[in-house]
């Protein structure tokens, strides 16, 4: 959890650079993956939250043969800018249509979108499912929305709040420290707030990414369960069987929309392990 968006992880494989998009006020970084054949095509995989886009490089078993991997950073991660109040989806498809075209690449039709990014993809694919032939949900956040989280982006009060939270950053830690103390605070939660509330550039991104994203939720299980029937096939959704962070559970919110699989571990869905289960349908439970 100590990696910030900011940091490049080591063992990143030479050739993948960070790059930039830029297309009327929205800026997007970027890093592509080619495989060793030349390639025309491209998946596209979204990170998750406060983490680095090349994350995702864990993604590659699971695309097709001789296709490229197109990493975004999602909105106040990196360089990407954060300033959306919120972002249009439409604004940043076509972003990424216009990253696509920057890096002379073909969408191929796979999406994969771990966490945060899960949601980012269930939610593009509810806007334009034609477009898609394999939708892959890997842990995906936005299924249930948090008491806390919707006050605080759904709300006016609390986005008014939320906007100038920066001044109360340091009092936030104390009285998280003092709950934890009373053990009313389960430990995972406490240390994950703690990390994004350490500096007020971590808390600045948290801010800008969460007003920015407002916009970008999935549709509700009725008309996602729709357009599954209409675009059968496509989508497939796998969950972590000891996640604290995006809770097994959650996975009721796709219930008679996709395949759902669940997985022996918690929110660390990208190990190499667990995604070779689920790149092999063999291995799937």
């Amino acid at each position: 959890m100590a990696l910030s968006p900011d940091s490049i992880p080591k063992g990143t494989p030479q050739g993948v650079e960070r790059r930039l998009f830029n297309k009327n006020g929205l800026t997007i970084e970027y890093a592509v993956w080619r495989p060793a054949a030349e390639v025309h095509q491209a998946a596209l995989a979204f990170h998750g939250f406060s983490r680095p886009l090349e994350d995702m490089l864990a993604a590659r078993p699971l695309l097709a043969e001789n296709t490229a991997l197109v990493m975004p950073h999602l909105a106040a991660h990196g360089r990407s800018s954060g300033h959306h109040r919120p972002l249009s989806p439409d604004d940043w498809f076509q972003a990424l249509d216009g990253i696509l075209a920057q890096e002379g690449l073909a969408f191929g039709g796979t999406l994969i979108g771990y966490s945060l990014g899960g949601r980012l993809a269930l939610n593009w694919w509810s806007h334009q499912p034609h477009r898609f032939t394999r939708v892959l949900l890997i842990a995906p956040d936005g299924l249930v929305k948090n008491p806390g989280y919707w006050f605080s982006v759904e709300t006016l009060l609390g986005r008014t709040w939320l906007q100038q939270s920066g001044r109360q950053r340091e009092k936030m830690v104390r009285f998280l420290s003092w709950m934890r103390r009373r053990k009313w605070l389960p430990e995972h939660f406490y240390q994950f707030s703690l990390f994004h509330l350490e500096t007020a550039e971590m808390w600045s991104m948290v801010i800008d990414c969460w007003l920015s994203l407002r916009a970008m939720w999935p549709a509700g299980n009725r008309p996602l369960r729709a357009l599954s029937a209409q675009h059968p096939g496509v989508l497939e959704a796998h969950f972590g069987q000891r996640d604290k962070v995006v809770k097994p559970k959650n996975a009721k919110g796709l219930k008679g929309v996709c395949p759902v699989h669940f997985h022996p571990c918690g929110h660390g869905l990208l190990r190499p392990d667990i995604i070779e289960r689920i790149a092999s349908p063999s291995s799937k439970s």
